[in-house]
């Protein structure tokens, strides 16, 4: 068994009266020599109660007494008509900030407390009036509407011991204010999204038997095809009109929409615009072409009665991400930074839709992400294009048939005379026109269907490609 060493039992002793001596002067000397608010060596279960604790303890009655005794009576401003329950905000007292003073607040009918997080100074812009900015910390009210509630703000002197001197408050204001619940104002705000969701369908009508709901479909073009450009802009406006929603019913006020969130709808509205260009470009006939081919019944599509039926099926999701049914990047590469954005926004919060910023680079990178995609779909291969070429050639090989035998057939009346007439007169003009006319109708037929074309049989019977004879 080790003995202690002297040098140990010297250091133990003197600890030993250095304690002693410690808390005799505790009990001798006043409590300010130990530091304002605190004893010395003070049990955590012996500490006075911190003056946010005091406030909570304070009836409503006593906040409201303090109107009579306050020193500086005055209003609450706020640029929120609603204040948001749960949730952190700021208010104003138009009055300077006084010193060694602390502040509680409540709502009158619940009593409630309204935890005051921070009290600083603030200068109006205006006319350089000085001002009190408090941050308070609301309570949540519960579930339900807007509920009205008077809001009581008071100051009290705090003595040196660290307590509220509420005989003497210094500062008093009140209001009424609508307070309003988180939870109750996102499904208010889905209600509406759901509506102009609503909205949309009905806008477009019936498709067959019902309507449709499939957003694909409400977004697609005029061929049913899935359109990423427009599914972005519609999915955008959604996303900013909830948001919007959301803040009027929790706040009251009608936010602005910072310059990144307009350039952000702009993007995707060019996108769109851009994107039907292109599409136009791509997937339209000439006039004069379409016009011989509706004269001559070759072309039946969209007409009354005999035109295309709109198919939700047509428009499916994972066209989105496809050109001419093979995979894209570029639309692969738009709808990933889309989506990026789009939950940046919507997790941003009530306080962001004005101020919301897009950093410069993700700004680019959209923006080059819709300009490469409406380039891919300018440069994708061109299958109108290609049969708009074959029906202009079959249009030359008819106009060079007739023309040959033209002083042939005008003299005959019937049809089929014409025909064999123009045949014999001219073989080798028909067989160039034949040859081109069975191309083009097999195209066109490719490109519209057999809905959307006079050839309903199979194999297409050179009948039906004959031209009119004068």
């Amino acid at each position: 068994m080790m003995t202690p060493s002297i040098e140990t039992i010297r250091h133990l002793i003197v600890k030993l009266l250095v304690t002693s001596a410690y808390a005799l002067a505790a009990q001798v000397l006043p409590e300010a020599a130990f530091g304002q608010g605190a004893t010395p060596l003070q049990s955590p279960q012996n500490k006075a109660p911190s003056p946010q604790e005091q406030c909570a303890t304070l009836s409503v009655q006593e906040l409201q007494a303090a109107s009579r005794k306050a020193r500086t009576p005055t209003s609450i401003e706020s640029r929120l008509s609603v204040l948001p329950g749960g949730q952190i905000t700021k208010l104003h007292l138009p009055v300077p900030l006084g010193s060694g003073e602390f502040y509680c607040a409540a709502f009158v009918e619940d009593g409630l407390v309204a935890r005051v997080m921070e009290v600083t100074e603030v200068k109006v812009p205006q006319d350089d009036r000085k001002r009190i900015e408090l941050t308070l910390n609301l309570p949540d009210l519960g579930f339900g509407w807007q509920r009205p509630r008077q809001l009581v703000v008071a100051s009290f002197p705090v003595d040196a011991l660290g307590k509220l001197n509420t005989a003497s408050p210094g500062v008093y204001a009140t209001r009424l204010f609508p307070v309003s619940n988180g939870l109750f104002s996102t499904l208010g705000s889905l209600a509406i999204v759901v509506l102009a969701y609503a909205a949309a369908v009905v806008a477009l009508g019936r498709v067959g038997t019902g309507y449709s709901l499939n957003p694909v479909y409400l977004t697609s073009d005029s061929q049913d095809r899935a359109s990423l450009s427009q599914f972005q802009i519609f999915g955008f406006t959604l996303i900013v009109l909830g948001v919007l929603a959301f803040i009027v019913l929790r706040t009251g006020l009608l936010s602005d929409i910072s310059r990144d969130v307009l350039l952000l709808l702009g993007i995707s509205a060019v996108g769109a615009a851009g994107s039907k260009v292109a599409d136009h470009m791509k997937k339209r006939l000439s006039y004069e072409n379409w016009s011989w081919l509706r004269n001559n019944g070759w072309l039946t599509t969209y007409e009354t009665g005999i035109g295309k039926t709109p198919d939700s099926k047509r428009a499916r999701w994972g066209d989105l991400l496809k050109t001419d049914g093979d995979f894209d990047i570029y639309s692969f590469q738009l709808a990933v930074f889309s989506i990026v954005v789009a939950y940046a926004l919507v997790a941003g919060g009530v306080d962001q839709l004005a101020t919301f910023e897009i950093p410069d680079n993700l700004k680019g990178l959209l923006g080059l992400s819709n300009v490469v995609y409406i380039g891919g779909k300018a440069i994708t291969p061109n299958s109108v294009g290609e049969l708009d070429k074959k029906v202009a050639d079959l249009r030359d090989a008819e106009l060079t048939w007739i023309g040959q035998v033209v002083n042939s057939v005008k003299p005959l009346a019937d049809p089929q005379a014409k025909l064999n007439a123009a045949i014999t007169a001219a073989p080798e003009k028909y067989q160039a026109y034949i040859g081109l006319a069975r191309e083009t109708a097999r195209m066109l037929k490719s490109q519209y269907g057999t809905e959307g074309t006079r050839f309903k049989a199979e194999p297409i019977a050179d009948s039906d490609l004959m031209p009119a004879f004068p």
